[in-house]
């Protein structure tokens, strides 16, 4: 499953490469220390220990002993053969599984008794079985074949380990001390070094390259590679020297298990080289290689140093003294080499072998940090100054139109004749055709403080700064990386490159290693962020602290080999492939947690959709959830062991995420609500070495819908609310033809208000008003008669009287204030009062008080009181009554005005004169106005009375409004 399973006195334990889970009896595995471990072809796990033999599958354990055809309670060896069957051993001979029941296979009755200590399945699946006191078998076409030679007897009939290695040969732990080879027939015997009196070899392994590794019971490790024996034990680094198995996974990887716990070896990627190694103490500055394995290094205060492949020695030529103080180097083609010191630039001849120094090539008084070799043979130097130097045709120019005023720290020379120049402090210069342009803070550079450059084969310049990361220039624009991005560190000191296109930048917080593919994506925005390789104190630097401000600083020579120069001598780098390098990750979902809780029935083995055996090969499971709002949480991990808790990882809900989740680091995924539907969560792994599992791993789960969120039942619900706002619009547009037809009402009540008052205006105000313009005039044309006068102002007088009135009535009618029944009792009794004042008939009222705050229109109020006023008029003018009575009732709904008097009445069955009943019949059409009734009683000699029953309800309240 991908997983390292660990067999223990009290259990196993599954390591993912940053946590152990623990498994033991309270699991229902078979009690007693493990000795036994066995993950067959279905992704099930065997563990055979001293009680019994359990199997980790779906989940759980499930157990079987003698019961189920064991030939003892201990079992010693497991292994699987080509068809799929469990083998199993025991302290009392051999069985084979099938279907969970085991038997004794035909012809292994020859192990019955027979403790069998090993067995191993080779490449060509032939089943190999070793017993104490049986010999050797192999098991071959259904039948069980000895291992025999004389020679080597008395130890194949003790043996504790069996392997085929990938080439052939049989290798054998065998007796007290002794491992055996078989070559071709020939067997060659290795006795390892004793300290007990029984220091057996318990268990073999082999690495992909060929090595083979042997555990012993009391000695440590001894590996086995082109015919030496080399021992590693507790004085080595290894935990203990009881080492009792082995395993190289799926990396190629050895780990260890010893009596003091786990080990796993990994070969180193770093050789450091310090003050042991004859570089003395201190800096190293520059590194050239001379000739093809011979490498100078330049101290800060220790002149040079030479490698040749052991050791470091001091360059013994003419003026190299131990005290100098060398800045930087440079490598010629022609086998020379240049040599910047704190005084002279100089050229050593042949310096592979006997370097002797060209005084005609010095360039003294400079200062030179920076060096650097054209395609065309011409030498490049940068002073601590500012000044560039050329030398060409044998002697030394320098550049006039170009001195940045400060120090150049790099040069790189470009394909088209052009020039690249780093400095300290006013950024980075392109010289070509002698004319210069500067790249600096202003134009896409983060620091001005250049510390290293380096043109690749595309040719990309990458710029290495002080304080500002990592630059790129692709001839358009300038990119930057920095820790925000996922660098170690922000002053990048070295830049170098290996075959598979990776940069190694040495900066003051180690060594790391990136992908130049990686920092394409990130610069186009395609990943948020890089992770890079990190070397550092823990992988056997010295110092994590490159060196910088000279250049070059760091080599690259042709085996693959990378050289950084520190501050405590060099670090090499091993940058050629290796096959690790190219294994991805396994992706795993190890946890699904639903509100919190894990899932009932998930089991990371089952989830695997790269290969049928991680399921029994059975089809993947797709959970189900119920319905409702729930909180979904995946917790997944990779399954690498370099670096694991560098990994990276990638996730993808498919039918909620458009697109993947750059996690990082990070081993969850949360997800606060899923709609209702069909999921799968998808997770893919990448290693420390930027290698992306691709098939990931999955897990398929229904979210559950609700009945109500069910097709046919939202359908329904879509209908009936399309109904409802039908049936809404529906209502609120009768409401809005409703309201816009009152409000023509309104409007034509208003019409006609308007209307009848303009009538009212021209009838009562303007025939009194023409009237006293008349009289008005004829006062004028009288004022030689005083009598004259005196009459016309006197009806002037009334007309202005009568004028008033007419007005009051006009603005009475229309005041809002006036609208009630109240106010138009009230109003009655106020135009009667002042008609009759001063005369001599009596006028009566009979009004109630406390009238129901009853709304009327201005026009029924008005219609109302010219009834009344005809009436009285009627009555003071032509009755000739001693007493005129007005009486008002109001019932629920009803309103009746009568107007009594005393007078002469009349006949109203006699015709009068055209003109004499006006007055009658507009009080009739008056009546009829407002829905009411007029009843007139008279006769000739017994007065009048006018009774008017207006009916309430058919008065609308709101054209009151």
């Amino acid at each position: 499953d991908g997983y390292v399973w660990i067999g223990c006195d009290d259990g196993v334990a599954r390591f993912d490469g940053l946590r152990f889970v623990s498994f033991g009896v309270r699991d229902g595995l078979r009690g007693g220390p493990v000795r036994a471990l066995l993950g067959d072809s279905r992704g099930a796990l065997w563990v055979g220990s001293a009680e019994g033999l359990s199997r980790w599958a779906d989940g759980y354990f499930t157990t079987f002993t003698t019961n189920e055809g064991l030939p003892a309670r201990a079992i010693t060896a497991l292994a699987e053969d080509a068809n799929g069957h469990i083998w199993v051993g025991s302290e009392n001979g051999l069985a084979i599984g099938k279907n969970g029941h085991f038997a004794v296979p035909v012809g292994g009755e020859i192990f019955k008794g027979k403790p069998v200590t090993t067995l191993f399945k080779d490449r060509k699946g032939n089943m190999w079985i070793g017993a104490t006191g049986a010999g050797i078998f192999c098991f071959r076409n259904g039948k069980f074949s000895p291992l025999n030679d004389g020679s080597v007897e008395s130890l194949l009939q003790d043996p504790h380990c069996i392997l085929i290695d990938q080439s052939g040969p049989i290798w054998i732990g065998a007796g007290d001390d002794f491992v055996l080879c078989r070559v071709g027939g020939q067997w060659h015997r290795f006795r390892i070094p004793r300290h007990l009196a029984r220091p057996y070899i318990t268990a073999l392994a082999e690495e992909p390259d060929g090595t083979v590794w042997a555990g012993s019971i009391s000695e440590g490790l001894f590996q086995f590679r082109g015919g030496k024996l080399a021992a590693f034990n507790a004085g080595s680094g290894l935990p203990d020297n009881l080492v009792e198995s082995l395993l190289v996974d799926r990396e190629g990887k050895l780990w260890v298990g010893t009596d003091s716990g786990l080990s796993r070896l990994r070969r180193k990627r770093l050789f450091a080289f310090g003050q042991n190694d004859g570089l003395g103490y201190g800096a190293v500055q520059s590194i050239a290689e001379i000739a093809p394995g011979i490498i100078w290094a330049a101290k800060a205060n220790g002149g040079l140093c030479r490698w040749a492949g052991r050791t470091f020695s001091r360059v013994a030529a003419p003026g190299l003294d131990g005290d100098l103080r060398v800045h930087a180097l440079l490598a010629t083609h022609d086998g020379g080499c240049w040599v910047a010191d704190e005084k002279e630039l100089r050229f050593f001849e042949n310096a592979a072998d006997s370097p002797v120094e060209s005084k005609a090539d010095a360039l003294t008084n400079a200062d030179v940090i920076a060096l650097a070799q054209g395609a065309d043979g011409a030498i490049w130097a940068g002073t601590r100054y500012g000044k560039l130097w050329h030398w060409q045709n044998s002697r030394w120019t320098r550049k006039e139109n170009f001195e940045p005023n400060c120090a150049i720290t790099a040069i790189e020379p470009d394909r088209d004749g052009g020039l690249w120049i780093g400095t300290d402090g006013n950024g980075l210069f392109r010289l070509r055709n002698s004319q210069h342009t500067q790249f600096n803070k202003n134009n896409g550079l983060v620091s001005d403080s250049i510390r290293t450059l380096y043109l690749d084969a595309q040719g990309t310049l990458w710029i290495g700064t002080s304080g500002g990361g990592l630059s790129r220039w692709n001839g358009r624009e300038i990119k930057t990386f920095t820790t925000r991005e996922g660098l170690p560190d922000n002053t990048i000191s070295q830049i170098l490159e290996d075959s598979s296109g990776r940069l190694w930048l040495g900066s003051n917080q180690g060594v790391a290693s990136v992908s130049k593919r990686d920092l394409e994506e990130l610069a186009n925005g395609k990943v948020p962020a890089i992770y890079p390789k990190i070397f550092g104190l823990a992988d056997g630097m010295l110092s994590e602290e490159c060196t910088s401000g000279f250049f070059p600083a760091g080599l690259k020579i042709k085996p693959g080999l990378l050289w950084f120069s520190t501050a405590k001598g060099i670090v090499v780098a091993d940058a050629r492939p290796h096959a690790a390098d190219v294994i991805a990750p396994r992706a795993v979902v190890e946890e699904m947690l639903l509100d919190g809780v894990g899932f009932a029935g998930f089991q990371p083995t089952e989830m695997s959709e790269r290969s049928p055996r991680a399921n029994g090969g059975k089809a993947e499971r797709e959970f189900h959830i119920k319905p409702g709002r729930h909180r979904l949480e995946f917790r997944y991990t990779g399954l690498g062991f370099d670096a694991p808790e560098r990994m990276r990882f990638r996730y993808q809900l498919e039918g909620l995420d458009p697109d993947w989740v750059e996690a990082g680091t990070r081993r969850v995924a949360f997800y606060s609500y899923v709609p209702p539907g069909k999921y799968r969560f998808r997770v893919i792994a990448c290693n420390n070495d930027g290698v992306w599992d691709e098939t990931g791993a999955t897990v398929a789960f229904v979210v559950m819908r609700h009945f109500w969120q069910a097709g046919w039942v939202i359908f329904l619900g879509v209908a009936g609310v399309l109904i409802s706002v039908g049936g809404a619009a529906r209502f609120m547009e009768k409401r809005r033809l409703h309201r816009r037809l009152v409000h023509l009402e309104q409007e034509r009540a208003l019409q006609r208000e308007r209307a009848r008052i303009a009538e009212d205006l021209h009838d009562d105000l303007g025939s009194s008003l023409a009237r006293i313009s008349l009289l008005s005039g004829l006062a004028k044309a009288d004022k030689e008669n005083p009598g004259q006068v005196e009459s016309h102002v006197n009806k002037i007088a009334q007309s202005a009287a009568q004028t008033v009135r007419a007005l009051e009535e006009i603005v009475w009618a229309v005041r809002p204030g006036s609208d009630s029944l109240q106010s138009l009792v009230e109003y009655i009794a106020h135009f009667a009062s002042e008609l009759f004042e001063g005369n001599t008939t009596r006028c009566r009222l009979d009004l109630p008080h406390d009238l129901p705050p009853r709304a009327l229109p201005p026009d029924v109020r008005h219609n109302i009181f010219l009834i009344v006023k005809e009436a009285l008029t009627n009555a003071l003018k032509h009755a000739s009554a001693g007493e005129v009575r007005v009486q008002a009732k109001v019932s629920m709904n009803t309103l009746e005005i009568t107007v009594q008097d005393d007078g002469n009445g009349f006949d109203p069955n006699i015709p009068r004169a055209e003109g004499k009943q006006n007055g009658l019949g507009n009080m009739r059409r008056r009546a009829e106005a407002v829905a009411g009734t007029l009843d007139v009683q008279t006769a000739r000699g017994k007065g009048t009375v006018v009774k008017l029953i207006v009916n309430l309800k058919n008065i609308s309240p709101d054209a009151a409004s």
